[in-house]
């Protein structure tokens, strides 16, 4: 069986977050308005110790279930937004670092002392190229699914999951499947996108780990245990971020978020380089977070 490994490296730790927020004495007052902002081009530091190859996407989405300010001192948490399945998740689109998209849904942010948001996420996605055997290099949107649909709508989805999304935004099968198809072609259904030639039968390895049971994230009980969380993400104000002004914004860092061994050199992921004799090492990295105010 060809093996393929996968390295998903801030996406193995899924942090869902119970706990009261700290109190800090430099926490956010007077907010007008809550917006989300990416940034493509800021560089940050990598984790990776093999050589690696980065791509930042030309485009990124992301996709909400709910927004919230997280109170202190006695000031009750807020929820900006939220939604009840993914069917109507706040979807926002970014193209360039000028985008801010407001997060406030038609009310007003109640006076009170604020020290953190939080953010339920459905999915990321980012459009990056991918070089094809027999076409050339294509661009592709890349969708990964940080919580599951299951306990919503009955989807097809799990955790870790990362589909191709086509130009009119519909989803058009997963990334990975079909014996390495030469031009990484979308692969339909879920459980041919994990076997090799998409027989259904005889599974990819993921880090020296059964597809059928673990999938790219690498946790069976993750993975497989109705019902899946949704992933949630509580941004910290960091004490060097106080600034002046009454517009919160939540950044996402992007930079260097695709990263891969570019084995053949040319550049791009592609078919040549995943080698079977010696496991690709390939991630879509969580995006960096952090809050300030402008």
């Amino acid at each position: 069986m060809k093996k393929l490994a996968t390295s998903l490296l801030a996406f193995a730790l899924i942090f869902i977050s119970a706990c009261e927020p700290e109190v800090d004495e430099d926490a956010f007052f007077d907010i007008r308005d809550v917006k989300l902002n990416i940034k493509f081009a800021t560089q940050k530091s990598s984790f990776d110790e093999l050589p690696m190859t980065y791509q930042t996407p030309s485009n990124y989405i992301v996709a909400l279930k709910k927004a919230a300010l997280l109170g202190v001192e006695g000031t009750p948490d807020f929820t900006l937004f939220e939604t009840q399945n993914m069917t109507d998740a706040l979807v926002f689109d970014f193209t360039d670092e000028g985008i801010k998209h407001s997060l406030l849904e038609g009310s007003q942010v109640p006076n009170g002392k604020y020290a953190n948001v939080l953010l339920d996420i459905y999915y990321l996605q980012m459009r990056v190229q991918i070089s094809t055997g027999d076409r050339g290099v294509e661009y592709r949107n890349l969708r990964i699914y940080l919580s599951d649909d299951n306990e919503y709508q009955n989807g097809l989805h799990q955790p870790g999951d990362i589909t191709q999304i086509n130009e009119s935004g519909e989803e058009i099968g997963w990334l990975m499947g079909a014996g390495q198809d030469p031009n990484l072609d979308p692969v339909t259904p879920r459980t041919a996108a994990y076997t090799h030639n998409g027989d259904g039968t005889t599974w990819y390895d993921f880090n020296g780990k059964d597809a059928q049971y673990y999938g790219p994230f690498g946790d069976v009980d993750f993975m497989n245990n109705a019902t899946h969380p949704v992933y949630t993400s509580i941004i910290y104000l960091a004490r060097d971020e106080i600034t002046q002004g009454d517009n919160l914004i939540v950044e996402f860092n992007v930079n260097n978020c695709w990263a891969f061994q570019d084995k053949n050199t040319d550049g791009y992921f592609g078919f040549s380089d995943l080698d079977p004799i010696n496991p690709t090492k390939w991630h879509l990295a969580m995006p960096l977070m952090r809050i300030y105010r402008e």
